[in-house]
């Protein structure tokens, strides 16, 4: 393994590498692939949050959090692009001293390789460009630039040459666009970065009233590393692994009422009552993406609300160490997301959010309140199910 300082390189493997950015809190990261003018060619060559691959899938984005995983397959980068650049943004105003950590590593066959640790003394940017693979002599080199940026995500992306669409609506970003062969910059496509963080302060959102709202994507993810124990501690034996899990209540516009969650394997269906499934169950975090549940969109006239929920399985010592983060994704807007970070270790079950149907259009609403179980939260929300312990 080699350590670089700031300005330093070293030969890379030509083979699939996985770059991590480790910070100690979560932040925005994103990859640009660039050509010989130091530019993008087009939005397909941007990967971050709202496009978490581009368009030949040389570059993805497997994971975020305070651990973030790109993946990177040097033999499918094209020859025309000369360096594929890696950078952060913090979050919520904060600047790169906030963070406490920050490092950069590179790693080929699960083997660490390379790493990079950024100095965080008096660092008052809000954004930094960590590092780059770039060719040298027909040969792949990593070096380290750990170069501050002022400004956020946008002024970050149109200093690659992303053309950003400035709207405050919340709209998915373009379809990649195919890259010119050339690598000059085209100036006609366009990358909408607009992301919305429900907080205390700002916790709803509105969206218009659709006929469709198709694929509506609800996505639970946690930190796979932070150790389990303390918590439910009776439910441990030898694996320690932690299992959080999501679900949802979903009331429908005839009255009927569903429970969605791998315990007590109550999945749900997507093209019939309830119109929401949940999509698997990873009892471990070993799963990437974590966990998701679909909501059928089609059908939203036919649903009154969905509560989504998720609660600790196997223990952790607190809601904060999880990570945790829910998003919503569907065409047509950007990531809606809320943090699960508030909770203490005497309560293993947090409603998350509501999504309500007024008239038509999708109301957002972060709830981040904590309950001792199924039964505790059912009586907040006045559901008026029927409990019975369960297992999965």
């Amino acid at each position: 393994m080699k350590e670089l300082i700031a300005g330093g390189n070293t030969s890379v493997p030509s083979s699939i590498l996985k770059v991590k950015i480790i910070a100690g809190k979560a932040a925005d990261v994103s990859a640009y692939r660039l050509y010989d003018n130091d530019k993008v060619s087009g939005d397909a060559d941007m990967v971050f949050y709202g496009q978490k691959t581009n368009d030949d899938g040389s570059v993805s984005l497997l994971e975020e959090g305070l651990t973030s995983v790109f993946e990177v397959n040097l033999p499918k980068v094209k020859a025309s692009v000369k360096k594929i650049t890696f950078a952060l943004t913090c979050d919520n105003h904060d600047t790169i001293q906030a963070l406490s950590k920050l490092a950069i590593q590179v790693e080929c066959d699960n083997e660490v390789i390379i790493v990079a640790n950024v100095g965080m003394s008096s660092r008052a940017e809000a954004a930094l460009i960590l590092g780059e693979l770039y060719r040298r002599n027909d040969e792949w080199k990593f070096r380290f630039i750990d170069q501050g940026f002022n400004g956020g995500l946008k002024p970050l992306a149109e200093h690659f040459g992303i053309e950003v669409n400035g709207d405050e609506a919340p709209v998915a970003p373009s379809s990649p666009a195919p890259a010119s062969s050339s690598g000059a910059s085209s100036g006609q496509s366009t990358v909408n970065l607009s992301k919305i963080s429900l907080t205390k302060e700002s916790p709803r959102v509105n969206l218009t009233k659709k006929d469709d709202f198709g694929l509506i994507r609800v996505n639970l993810n946690w930190n796979q590393k932070a150790e389990s124990k303390g918590f439910l501690n009776n439910l441990l034996s030898a694996n320690k692994s932690i299992d959080l899990d999501l679900g949802a209540f979903v009331r429908l516009k005839d009255g009927e009422k569903w429970v969605i969650q791998a315990l007590g394997n109550t999945f749900g269906y997507f093209d019939s009552e309830p119109y929401a499934e949940l999509q698997g169950d990873d009892r471990t975090g070993a799963v990437t993406e974590g966990e998701w549940l679909h909501i059928n969109g089609s059908q939203w006239k036919n649903i009154d609300e969905v509560l989504v929920f998720a609660f600790i399985y196997k223990g952790v010592p607190n809601w904060a160490q999880t990570d945790g983060v829910v998003t919503i994704h569907m065409p047509g807007q950007g990531p809606i997301e809320t943090r699960l970070t508030e909770g203490q270790n005497r309560n293993g079950m947090c409603a998350i959010a509501r999504l309500t149907n007024h008239n038509g259009s999708i109301n957002i609403e972060r709830i981040n309140q904590y309950f001792s179980g199924h039964k505790d939260m059912d009586n907040a929300f006045r559901w008026g199910f029927s409990w019975t312990a369960g297992s999965k």
